[in-house]
């Protein structure tokens, strides 16, 4: 068995390197080969900080916010820990950000791991087994490949957290962002989607063309775009025009949660998250996210990198 508290590295012989550390299946650091040397992309948490940091780790069993922490399902209610504003967020106060994961296999471009969470756990029901897998191949590609299995019905969500600046710091104003979806979902003063999706075309959140990050103006975002239907797909591209740099997603999800972060008054990094949508439990008209007894769900992401 492997010690959970080592940081795993895999790489390629072109220099792309990951950093991976089983608490939380948390990916801490992503470097690229580069002109001048190697160049670290993944932003991690301001130095000195003591709050619970997503950064870089593995959401789960449900990414993102479920409204009053509670949902319905098959006639039954169920109340989930709740610990940002009276919701569950990211999984509640102990999700899988906060876990060991067991190292399955370390080799020398991948790693496996994987993680019980018990009925009850959090609130959520059933007996839930999780795997997640970061594997490197060339030409400089990362693919995290996040499995589930639970034998009792269950919303589940699992995804990466990574905060991306492809210049390697300072701000990603001058970066460019492109997103397949026609439509987001709005959302109140708590971050939680209000109503049916709504057209991109005209507002700020138009990225089906190549179009400056944090947006036209400066807001920034913390918002699901409702991704074109599909399997194994093209999601988001980000570039940053000043290093040349580019990321290609793709994921099998229907929903990319983007969330800009901020630093002093701009940004210096963006999470891109393919996922479930948001508070889907209590929106029976959004795609389903409910894992049934003997079925398997899985999120692929596939980042593909150049310049």
């Amino acid at each position: 068995m492997f010690d959970h508290e080592t940081e795993l590295e895999i790489g390629l012989a072109s220099g792309m390197r990951v950093r991976i550390d089983p608490k939380g299946a948390r990916l801490t650091s992503l470097v690229l080969p580069g002109a001048d040397g190697p160049v670290e992309i993944l932003i991690g948490p301001d130095p000195g900080e003591t709050a619970r940091s997503f950064h870089g780790a593995t959401i789960g069993r449900y990414s993102n916010r479920i409204a009053g922490g509670r949902f319905t399902l098959d006639g039954e209610q169920f109340q989930l820990d709740t610990n940002e504003n009276g919701n569950c967020l990211h999984g509640g106060g102990q999700g899988f950000d906060q876990r060991d994961w067991t190292v399955v296999a370390h080799w020398i471009n991948a790693v496996a791991l994987r993680l019980e969470s018990r009925d009850g756990d959090q609130g959520f029901p059933g007996n839930l087994v999780a795997e997640a897998s970061f594997a490197l191949s060339d030409p400089a590609t990362l693919t995290i490949t996040y499995r589930a299995r639970c034998d009792r019905a269950c919303p589940v969500s699992l995804t990466s957290h990574g905060y991306f600046n492809l210049a390697g710091g300072g701000s990603i104003a001058d970066h460019r962002l492109k997103i397949n979806a026609d439509q987001v979902l709005e959302i109140d003063s708590e971050s939680l989607p209000v109503g049916a999706p709504r057209d991109v075309a005209g507002t700020r959140f138009d990225f089906r063309d190549s179009a400056p990050v944090p947006g036209p103006d400066g807001a920034g975002f913390d918002h699901n775009f409702c991704l074109r239907p599909g399997a194994m797909r093209e999601i988001a591209a980000l570039n940053d025009p000043a290093s040349g740099r580019s990321m290609t997603m793709l994921s099998n999800q229907p929903g990319l949660q983007v969330y800009t972060s901020p630093s002093g008054d701009s940004f210096n990094a963006i999470c891109l998250e393919p996922q479930a949508w948001p508070d889907a439990p209590n929106h029976p008209e959004y795609p389903s996210a409910i894992l049934q007894p003997g079925k398997e769900y899985v999120n692929r992401i596939r980042l593909q990198f150049s310049g």
